[in-house]
């Protein structure tokens, strides 16, 4: 059984607002469901739109609401949505559409990762991709870097996607942001105040990923996994290796 996310609240109290948040995009997410086309994996080349353009509007105001954003300085987003003129697929590539909007690229691209989410998860329920091998370290659905590993019996490493939810096979060493496999250039971190996590830092792209303990996973969603370590983002950010795919409310820096 998984916990709940006011348990893990109680749990780790000092991270009580990003759970929250989170808290608040889950909500989001059982609510725009609903508005979600059921023929979303007809199209073989998936490039079509989340919603239908009728319903495009009335999500949009949701999230809105959701998360207290100014519609009205948003509404060339929801316009842009709305007219389909925004690749939901060109977003795990980190390309971003050009609007004039009163916000930086940062909250733009945190804006729309939480807005598609729920495409890219009804994408995963109908073209299930689980036990493909990530090629080249990218999602085998939607392309996107791995948000988070896990560690399992081999001993065998999984990456997961915090796109669309995938989760797929990848060899246990070596770098899956760029590739590299020369062991001088790889290294490890461990806490003791995050037992069963540790960060994998790779020093010829700076980047890192956070693996877990499979253990772990029996007791947390990949998601609450990946908030519940945000400390050691910290870390490896302090030490200015940079993290690739967003974490479960979009955020790839961490302050």
């Amino acid at each position: 059984m998984t916990t709940d996310t006011q348990s893990l609240i109680e749990q780790k109290p000092h991270l009580k607002d990003p759970l929250e948040f989170y808290d608040k995009w889950q909500g989001f997410l059982k609510e725009a469901g609903l508005l979600l086309p059921s023929s979303v994996s007809e199209n073989s080349s998936m490039d079509i739109q989340a919603y239908q353009p009728e319903n495009v509007g009335a999500v949009f105001q949701l999230f809105a609401s959701t998360f207290e954003l100014p519609f009205e300085e948003l509404e060339p987003l929801a316009k842009a949505l709305k007219s389909g003129q925004i690749n939901y697929l060109s977003l795990p590539l980190g390309e971003l559409p050009n609007l004039s909007l009163p916000i930086n690229d940062d909250e733009l691209a945190m804006i729309l990762f939480l807005f598609a989410r729920p495409y890219f998860f009804a994408l995963h329920e109908k073209c299930r991709l689980d036990d493909h091998e990530w090629k080249d370290g990218r999602c085998p659905l939607c392309s996107a870097r791995p948000a988070l590993a896990s560690i399992i019996e081999g001993p065998k490493r999984l990456l997961h996607c915090s796109y669309c939810g995938t989760t797929g096979s990848y060899r246990y060493l070596g770098c899956p942001n760029c590739g590299n496999r020369e062991s001088a250039k790889l290294s490890s971190i461990m806490s003791d105040d995050e037992p069963g996590y540790r960060i994998s830092l790779c020093d010829e792209c700076r980047t890192y990923v956070k693996s877990v303990d499979n253990s772990i996973l029996k007791e947390m969603t990949a998601d609450q996994a990946d908030l519940a370590s945000l400390p050691l983002d910290i870390v490896a950010q302090g030490k200015n290796y940079s993290r690739k795919a967003p974490n479960p409310i979009g955020l790839t820096k961490i302050e």
